[in-house]
């Protein structure tokens, strides 16, 4: 079986990420996408999914409007609606400190998923970024999972992204992830005064 990496390379995506515990915070607005006309007539409009946007962090992404959203601290949770996959984004540091982010990542992983093994350890991609990345084979309550995670920096901040799957997620769930990651976008952080940080 191709590692989660690869399946998500493949559409030219890379990967998601579990998370360093307690970081964001969200707004949400409905994204809409128009229907057919033999789904309610022309021009209706249905939500189809929910952006967030997390101005103060810089980053914003969107996600299909039947998976849940929790926030805790400053970490923003995605559950798939069958609740096999979970996502995670954070951003625990400001500046550029992936490599610091990933160790801290890799370290939590591991611990959380014993016995775990590193499946693959290099570069991946987030849309059209070449990102650090990290897969992860273990185990959780339900049994043999896989984890993903990817870190991206920008001058201003530090990101993760993490995502849990079962050992073998339906190619549905992994064409959503890739939906999900092909949306993440990277902003300057606004100030507490509404203006973007220099």
């Amino acid at each position: 079986m191709h590692g989660l990496v690869e399946l998500l390379t493949r559409r030219r995506l890379g990967g998601a990420a579990l998370v360093l515990a307690g970081l964001v915070v969200a707004g949400v607005v409905l994204w809409p996408v128009v229907r057919g006309d033999d789904e309610g007539g022309a021009g209706a409009r249905e939500p189809a999914a929910r952006l967030v946007a997390v101005p103060d962090l810089g980053y914003a992404f969107a996600h299909p409007r039947d998976w849940t959203r929790t926030v805790s601290g400053r970490v923003i949770r995605l559950r798939s609606p069958d609740r096999s996959t979970v996502m995670t984004f954070a951003s625990p540091a400001p500046g550029r400190e992936p490599r610091r982010v990933k160790a801290a990542l890799k370290k939590a992983l591991m611990n959380s998923l014993k016995p775990a093994t590193v499946i693959r350890d290099g570069p991946g991609r987030l849309g059209d970024r070449t990102v650090e990345s990290l897969e992860i084979s273990g185990f959780a309550a339900a049994g043999r999972v896989r984890a993903l995670a990817l870190v991206e920096d920008t001058r201003h901040r530090t990101y993760a992204i993490t995502l849990l799957t079962p050992r073998r997620p339906s190619r549905k769930r992994l064409a959503e992830v890739a939906q999900i990651l092909d949306s993440v976008v990277f902003t300057t952080p606004a100030r507490k005064d509404g203006k973007r940080a220099p």
